[in-house]
């Protein structure tokens, strides 16, 4: 659990979150132990029953974190007993930061993994440089905001953990994420954007092939290139690195809705969210273009009414209840479409959507057709 909330990290400008959350996505690629996705635990850290919580989702290790100050406590607690298994604390500065990284998933390690006779995971080390580490953890916590000052913000600040580290190979994903982000944002269908997103995964997987955020990123990029099979194939990879990464199997998801395999992509999204129960809107939202392509309308409108903000996903809306026969319902989400975006033309949009079988852009335009678009 990160020590603070995502609110309060930003306000105190506080990398001790991104630090966390960094840690968590480098013990995913454990085979033998699931982990509570980032998003979730910051959620559990924002409740009032923790404890509650925790047992509900059977967590048997919590680690535990709390600034005060320049400084970090880490406690890592073994949930049945209450047992502190482990405890330390550390400068939150660039000279310890990334040595105190690997303290955490040193003792994470041998208390959980060594346990159960796994193999250590691959943990990164900046001890003798540790600027890049720490122009990383920036850029991590930049992305915490989904705007475009943000996205460029966190490119930034990966760029300069480059200038610091050409080699690193999680720097170099995460530019390649804020290259595809920004492509979404603006939505100007800039090709340019895509191929330089596909260069930089492509280089950090160069420099690491075990770093499963890395080929998470090719198959972000390629999909929205257009190509479906050669995105599957890195998702699969990042998948095979790290099985208990819920944004990776996310994104595997994402990519077999467009793969016209929504069955598919509906199972491996409900394992994303076992993993990371209180998810991200994307996630549902995904899950509800998995039903709308199975013909369960229904379903889907269940998964858009999970999401906190279900703005983004008023097109999916109209078409499942246009599909149901609810016109009303159907004209009021085709309303809350064009306010935000009154410029919309559903056949250029339709252009700019991937879909490997012609029978899913047919039943989409169907569907937002019967809404009135």
């Amino acid at each position: 659990m990160p020590p603070e909330t995502s609110h309060e990290a930003q306000r105190r400008g506080s990398i001790a979150n991104a630090l966390i959350e960094d840690l968590t996505i480098a013990m995913c690629a454990s085979k033998s132990v699931s982990v509570v996705a980032p998003y979730t635990s910051e959620r559990i850290r924002a409740s009032k029953d923790k404890a509650a919580i925790l047992a509900h989702h059977s967590v048997l290790y919590a680690l535990d974190t709390r600034r005060s100050d320049d400084r970090l406590f880490v406690q890592l607690i073994y949930m049945p007993t209450d047992e502190i298994v482990w405890a330390s604390r550390f400068q939150l500065d660039p000279l310890a930061i990334s040595h105190g990284k690997a303290s955490i998933s040193d003792a994470i390690q041998r208390a959980i993994i060594d346990r159960i006779n796994e193999r250590r995971s691959l943990v990164s080390s900046f001890d003798e440089r540790p600027a890049p580490y720490f122009a990383y953890l920036k850029g991590l916590q930049a992305l915490s905001s989904l705007n475009l000052p943000a996205v460029r913000k966190a490119r930034r600040y990966f760029k300069n953990a480059l200038d610091g580290e050409g080699g690193f190979a999680a720097a170099l994903a995460g530019v390649s994420r804020t290259l595809t982000m920004e492509w979404l944002l603006t939505a100007r269908n800039d090709p340019e954007l895509l191929h330089h997103a596909e260069r930089h995964a492509r280089a950090a997987i160069k420099e690491n092939r075990q770093l499963a955020g890395a080929f998470k990123e090719l198959g972000v990029s390629q999909l929205y290139m257009g190509k479906i099979d050669e995105s599957l194939h890195a998702l699969g990879e990042a998948e095979a690195i790290s099985p208990h990464y819920a944004d990776v199997l996310y994104s595997h998801a994402d990519t077999l809705v467009h793969a016209s395999d929504p069955r598919s992509a509906l199972a491996k999204i409900r394992s994303a969210i076992e993993l990371n129960p209180l998810s991200p809107d994307a996630y549902f939202w995904t899950a509800a273009g998995a039903s709308y392509f199975l013909g369960d309308y229904q379903q889907a409108l269940g998964y858009i009414g999970r999401m906190h903000d279900s703005n983004p996903a008023s097109r999916l809306a109209a078409a499942s209840w246009a599909m149901l026969g609810e016109s009303a319902k159907a004209r009021a989400c085709r309303v809350r479409v064009l306010k935000n975006n009154p410029d919309f033309d559903l056949e250029r949009w339709l252009k700019m959507i991937p879909h490997k079988e012609r029978w899913q852009t047919e039943l989409y335009r169907e569907g937002l057709v019967k809404a009135g678009f």
